[in-house]
């Protein structure tokens, strides 16, 4: 904390659990191998002395450092996303994702919020991967039976019906876009109820249009309906020129409605100069502020000793 406090760093955003566990002492989520101490309330202590900012970051639906027999509980219970061929999905961590249409999946990520927000004199909460992780269609019976009642299309042949090209493809597209949103505006309900003063953030797709399209993450609409107190569109991308265009078109969408802190990706970047460089891109291009990705040894060495000129 210190070295950030010295690198004029005013916030943090740790990741303290994921849809499948917590790393502090939850009665919601399970405990992950990696929880021992109590680690936001060390956190907390070591950032106030210097004014930092604790944000908890929560990695929605990934059941990374879940314990196994949740894992397997899941997948019993018909609540974790299958491929076309009816596996079990594993896009990254090598474990199970949860259903995005599955209510109790979509319960029990408010309830991780919502405890987050009150257990913890946190300053934010910030969504991250509240979206479903691939273009490619879940394939769960639940997803098909969902699909089916809240649309009224009659399907005939599953997931053939759903994919591109298929006759049901829109309709299929427009549910999971809604089926993300609702959950967006039940987690900010539920924790604005319960800790009015808490800050909502979501790390966001850069390109609104091709989160609508492939992952059914339509932050405009969360940003329109006032769900998020700020965005952080993660424009992890080297060339300056599309940084500047992406940023452009991510002001269009917020249209100064709510802060835009613009996600960096210093883990790509090659030094500190073009570090540098993106920061200033980001404040010529008007944004609110700017998060960087993310705080590691090597960001330690390369990166943080740039931030202090």
């Amino acid at each position: 904390m210190s070295e950030l406090h010295a690198a004029k760093l005013n916030a943090i955003f740790v990741k303290f659990s994921t849809g499948g566990a917590a790393y502090y002492p939850s009665q919601v989520l399970p405990g992950s191998y990696h929880a021992g101490r109590d680690e936001p309330a060390l956190c907390l202590a070591a950032a106030r002395p210097y004014g930092i900012q604790v944000h908890a970051w929560h990695v929605c639906f990934q059941m990374k450092d879940a314990p196994v027999d949740r894992q397997e509980r899941a997948i019993r219970e018909g609540r974790v996303q299958l491929n076309r061929s009816g596996r079990v999905r594993r896009p990254s961590y090598g474990v199970p994702v949860l259903c995005p249409s599955h209510d109790w999946n979509r319960q029990q990520e408010t309830r991780a919020m919502t405890e987050l927000a009150t257990r913890y004199a946190f300053d934010g909460v910030q969504l991250d991967y509240i979206r479903w992780p691939e273009t490619d269609p879940c394939c769960c019976a639940n997803c098909k039976k969902r699909f089916a009642r809240d649309t009224r299309c009659a399907v005939r042949s599953w997931p053939a019906d759903v994919i591109k090209g298929g006759r049901f493809a829109a309709q299929y597209q427009h549910w999971r876009e809604q089926i993300i949103t609702r959950l967006a505006g039940d987690i900010s309900a539920a924790v604005r109820q319960a800790r009015p003063s808490m800050k909502i953030s979501g790390a966001v797709w850069s390109d609104v249009a091709v989160g609508r399209r492939d992952y059914g993450q339509n932050w405009k609409a969360w940003v329109d309906h006032r769900y998020l107190d700020f965005v952080c569109p993660m424009n992890y991308v080297t060339d300056p020129a599309t940084f500047s265009k992406r940023l452009a078109d991510q002001r269009a969408q917020v249209r100064n409605r709510i802060p835009l802190y613009v996600g960096i990706g210093a883990y790509r970047l090659g030094s500190g100069q073009e570090l540098l460089q993106q920061i200033s891109l980001a404040r010529r291009g008007g944004a609110d502020g700017w998060v960087l990705f993310n705080y590691d040894d090597q960001f330690r060495a390369r990166m943080l000793p740039w931030l202090r000129q």
